[in-house]
């Protein structure tokens, strides 16, 4: 497989080029990349690309049992399907989860006070539980009896 790469290259000869880094490109902050992979993960956990594709309504509407237009935050009976709205709630939700664990994953640092270990755990934990309890209500929430046995 070599040799078929190789075939251009006894033709063509390569450049020698002394390429330089411009002065002015520096490596990015560790902070800054973790912020830019947070902001991409909500933007595609929220569906962005659905919202920009099929453009649906931040939020619906229904009818009451008077006939007056109520707001409706969730599409019910459509998994594949969603509002604006509802797609950040999920999004902020699957974000919250994951600053859980990245909370937890800081309390493992050496040196730390006891204090803060333990308002650490707990704001991990909570942030873990809160953000799983909520989607699973928001489930409901679409698909109602689903997960009721």
């Amino acid at each position: 497989m070599e040799s078929f790469y190789s075939i251009p290259f006894t033709i063509l000869e390569v450049p020698r080029l002394r390429l330089k880094k411009p002065s002015w490109f520096r490596m990015p902050s560790p902070m800054f990349v973790f912020a830019l992979v947070m902001v991409s993960y909500f933007l595609v956990t929220a569906g962005i690309i659905y919202d920009v594709i099929i453009e649906p309504p931040s939020i619906g509407q229904t009818t009451d049992e008077f006939g007056h237009a109520k707001p409706v935050a969730f599409l019910p009976y459509r998994v594949n399907g969603q509002y604006i709205m509802e797609g950040l709630a999920a999004s902020f939700l699957f974000s919250l989860g994951g600053m859980g664990f990245v909370i937890l994953d800081k309390t493992n640092q050496p040196f730390m006070p006891r204090l803060n270990r333990m308002m650490l755990l707990v704001i991990g934990f909570i942030s873990i539980l809160l953000s799983f309890f909520v989607s699973r209500l928001f489930m409901g929430m679409k698909l109602p009896g689903y997960l009721r046995g």
